[in-house]
């Protein structure tokens, strides 16, 4: 089974409280279209800086604070963000790690998206 991972430290993270959006975005890169992944989940491809291929280059998560079970106020201040997307012939999956500070302590929360593959390449 041929598999493609994208795997980047996205950022800068910007999220959007009054639609409860999360979006990641890997930084000089040259966006070029989207593919909406599910009902929450949007996928960015475009090109790196100094590459021509089209990869994956940030993504943005829908109703974030309920998929990660805090406020929406909290998200606001991520302090540490990890995201791996994986594309196989089947699936693709999102597995999204981030750190946010709670009362003065760092409180770590992670997600895993999964959704059929509908068409793009592994």
């Amino acid at each position: 089974m041929s598999e493609n991972s994208a795997f980047k430290k996205f950022r800068p993270v910007d999220y959007d409280p009054l639609v409860d959006s999360l979006f990641v975005s890997i930084p000089n890169r040259r966006y070029e279209y989207s593919i909406m992944v599910g009902n929450d989940l949007i996928l960015d491809f475009g090109k790196l800086p100094g590459r021509e291929e089209i990869g994956i280059v940030g993504f943005e998560l829908l109703d974030a604070s309920k998929k990660f079970g805090i406020d929406k106020h909290l998200l606001k201040n991520i302090k540490r963000l990890h995201a791996e997307i994986t594309i196989t012939e089947k699936l693709i999956k999102l597995v999204i790690s981030l750190v946010i500070v709670q009362h003065r302590k760092e409180k770590e929360r992670s997600k895993v998206l999964e959704a059929a593959n509908l068409g793009l390449p592994p």
